[in-house]
Formats: C-alpha cells, sequence, structure tokens
C-alpha cells in the first residue's frame, strides 16, 4: 500500500525531467502547497518565486518543492542532493547543446 505514492513520485520525477514546466504547473494546479509551502519562509511575496523559479529554473524549482516536501528541505543532505541535480540538468538544458556545436 505504502509503493503508490512512492510510484507516483517517481513516475512524475521521470516526467519532470522530460517536461519540468509542465509537471510544475500541472502541480501547483492540483496542490498549491507542493509548490508555495517550500517558499513561504521567504522576504519575497509568495507567488514571486516559484514563478521565476518556473521561468529560469525549472527542474531545480521542482526538486527544491520535492525536497523540501519528502526530505525536509536542504538541510538533510539527500534534499541538497536532489536540488544540485536539478541545478545540473538547468544549466544543461539552457546551454542549449552549444558546446557540441563547437566540436
Amino acid at each position: 500500500m505504502t509503493q503508490r505514492p512512492c510510484l507516483a513520485m517517481c513516475l512524475l520525477a521521470a516526467i519532470g525531467l522530460l517536461a519540468p514546466r509542465l509537471v510544475l504547473v500541472l502541480m501547483w494546479l492540483i496542490n498549491s502547497s507542493f509548490v508555495l509551502q517550500p517558499f513561504s519562509g521567504t522576504s519575497v511575496h509568495n507567488p514571486l518565486l516559484p514563478i521565476l523559479g518556473l521561468l529560469f529554473l525549472p527542474t531545480t524549482t521542482l526538486g527544491y518543492c520535492w525536497a523540501a516536501a519528502s526530505f525536509g528541505g536542504v538541510s538533510s543532505f539527500s534534499g541538497l542532493l536532489v536540488v544540485l541535480i536539478g541545478l545540473i540538468i538547468d544549466f544543461g538544458l539552457i546551454g542549449y547543446g552549444r558546446g557540441a556545436v563547437r566540436r
């Protein structure tokens, strides 16, 4: 019985690697606290940071929300690892393969 939520999260994580903006918007519509709660302690207006994350670093934002929901935030090693992997993926996606053009 406990495998179903894990399976759903793993499926969303796999889809999130392919279309992180779509998954982030769907999670925001389905469960807004999943996206808004991690950013509630900041001094910036609450929806502004997730919107900026959606535009510029969607995989990192999705990883940060997942780390806050599953691992207690980036204070744990697992949460920090998830966010760092998302950041690496975003920087790879932002580059649009420019390194391959130089070869």
